[in-house]
């Protein structure tokens, strides 16, 4: 050694040149190593002859410990002192390692390798599964399928037999409702099913069956079928199906089935009927008793709301933190939801039997609750953040009580100083006119109806401009001409990057009108779409750019006119610019805008 490193000697690295060169060296090589085995093997006999020696006189403690122990004079050597100090290891001290050591020495425990051994006389030593829950402290362990701390965890630890989790977007609310799907899947014959509105919303892109695969793939015994339905189906026959209720109809379908869980994806999108019928197919003879998880986001007009409001602070539409996980009681009668504080308080009220009632709490949940989402997509939070005011509301902090109202969706004040523009700017790269037609001749009044037609502009700087709003009470037949007249001296004054949006109303009629303007625009980039969608739907992408500064608007005299019914929606009876505004903006980005995509 030198340096603290071993040195190579010269010899050593003087290559191999002939056959009998080698032969020596690899004869001196066999003779080093049956040295090296000769010295462990002297070892091994020296220490398993002192193993069998007597225990020297001289160690009384030892001797007298082994007297104790039975140990006859003769038998007293240092293997059975060594046997003894384990024994008393096991016993005295509960050292499992001991415990272990004695298991492989009797046979009994065997991690060397397969023995013979009677298992009438074998002890089973279990030992207890260390489950710590996550405290939101620290790093998310890898390679692991469980809850988040936080409501996460609150949705799926509790026990009411019927738990709504949510109150706005990005809080893991699907997640955690397929994760808990796993919770019984060694169950023989434990079927499950988790419903949505719609077909595609299972099987979208990102949809519920999308993010089952995410879960189920790292789950051995899942398999994944696709017929009848979407379906798991685990190792011990336990099978979790996916299926839709869009009509009322559909309930007929789910007559005499038995689901032990019961899940609701989206619950607002459900009817209070169809989800009081499911309650009655929710029961099981598995074994495990039948229970309802259900998610959920803000929606004042849909009857979760009133469900719910026990949870909800009714002044100011934000989920009461105290209350968040608290269980209430519920019986339905007649259609009617009774609640109260206990089962006895329902049962003394309506006279009922307090084991009829069912458990209920709602867990409150925000986006700053799913801490994975946000570290690994940073931009959500501004996506929710470039909503409108309501939307944002309801999906960003949660809140049951705002409404759609006038002043909501616009204000000419959300125009900044200098988007108030005197001329065109020469920036725009394309145009977009969209129309709203009369949907007849006359009004109540006996007036003619409105047709609106907004052209909207695309600039390179990412901005739009309002350039131009025709409002007009005109008869039926006179809307085709204003509709070609306008689209000739737009062409003309803006160039061929200019398209025309037309609606089309439902039904056979509506594609016979909408291709009857399609015809008398030949010769120009035309567009017929079918309106699907409320209104307020169809706006929120333009209100969304509005409300956050990105619209520009040319000064003219019809800019009071269109503030005022921009500012007035969606309580005013006319709505007509704002339609064909949102028709315009939706070309321009070519956006099926579906809020379930932000969900």
């Amino acid at each position: 050694m030198k340096g603290g490193e071993q040195t190579v000697a010269k010899k050593d690295l003087i290559p191999v040149r002939t056959k009998e060169e080698a032969k020596t060296r690899g004869r001196n090589g066999g003779i080093k190593s049956g040295e090296v085995r000769r010295q462990k093997k002297s070892m091994r006999e020296m220490a398993k002859a002192i193993m069998e020696a007597s225990v020297s006189k001289q160690m009384d403690s030892v001797r007298d410990t082994l007297s104790r122990m039975g140990i006859e004079e003769n038998d007293m050597t240092y293997q059975a002192a060594v046997v003894v100090r384990l024994i008393q290891k096991a016993m005295v001290d509960g050292d499992t390692g001991a415990v272990r050591v004695l298991g492989e020495l009797t046979g009994e425990l065997n991690r060397l390798g397969y023995m013979e051994y009677d298992e009438s006389n074998v002890i089973d030593i279990q030992y207890p599964t260390i489950l710590i829950p996550e405290n939101g402290r620290d790093a998310p362990k890898p390679n692991m399928l469980e809850p988040q701390a936080g409501p996460q965890t609150m949705f799926m630890a509790s026990s009411a037999d019927i738990v709504i989790y949510g109150g706005a977007a990005g809080g893991g609310k699907t997640y955690a409702l397929l994760l808990e799907a796993l919770r019984h899947k060694d169950v023989k014959n434990f079927g499950s099913v988790i419903f949505r509105k719609n077909h595609t919303q299972i099987t979208a892109e990102g949809g519920l069956w999308d993010s089952s695969i995410k879960i189920f793939s790292q789950v051995p015994d899942a398999q994944q079928r696709k017929s009848p339905k979407l379906h798991w189906r685990f190792g011990s026959g336990a099978k979790l199906t996916f299926a839709h209720l869009d009509k009322e109809e559909d309930l007929q379908a789910w007559q005499g089935t038995e689901i032990a869980y019961l899940g609701f994806d989206e619950l607002t999108h459900f009817s209070k009927h169809q989800f009081l019928y499911m309650l009655s197919r929710n029961r099981s003879t598995c074994g495990i008793k039948p229970y309802v998880r259900a998610t959920c986001n803000p929606d004042s007009d849909k009857w979760v709301a009133q469900f719910i409001s026990w949870w909800i602070d009714q002044d100011t539409g934000y989920p009461i933190k105290e209350r968040s996980g608290i269980i209430r009681y519920m019986y339905v009668l007649n259609d009617v939801i009774y609640w109260g504080g206990s089962p006895e308080e329902l049962a003394n009220e309506l006279n009922i039997n307090p084991n009829e009632c069912k458990s209920v709490t709602f867990i409150a949940s925000r986006l700053e609750d799913n801490k994975i989402l946000m570290q690994s997509d940073p931009s959500y939070l501004s996506n929710l953040k470039a909503m409108t005011e309501v939307d944002m509301e309801r999906l960003l902090y949660g809140n049951w009580k705002i409404k759609s109202q006038a002043g909501r969706f616009f204000k000419r004040v959300q125009i900044p100083i200098d988007g108030y523009l005197e001329m065109i700017p020469d920036d725009v790269v394309y145009w977009c006119r969209a129309w709203d037609l009369a949907a007849t001749s006359e009004d109540e009044n006996g007036n003619a109806d409105y047709t609106a037609g907004v052209l909207i502009g695309k600039r390179k700087n990412g901005r739009y401009i309002v350039a131009d709003v025709i409002n007009k009470q005109i008869k039926a037949g006179e809307v085709e001409s204003l509709i070609l007249m306008t689209a000739i001296s737009d062409r003309k004054k803006y160039g061929q990057s200019y398209k025309v949006r037309l609606p089309q109303d439902p039904g056979a009629a509506g594609k016979i009108v909408a291709k009857q303007y399609v015809n008398s625009l030949a010769g120009f980039n035309v567009k017929a779409e079918p309106i699907s969608g409320s209104k307020e739907l169809r706006a929120t992408p333009f209100a969304a750019q509005w409300q956050n500064g990105f619209i520009d608007v040319l000064v003219a005299d019809w800019n009071e006119m269109y503030f005022n019914q921009l500012e007035s929606f969606p309580e005013s009876k006319n709505d007509d610019m704002v339609d064909a505004s949102s028709d315009a903006f939706n070309e321009l980005t070519n956006n099926s805008f579906d809020i379930d995509s932000l969900l």
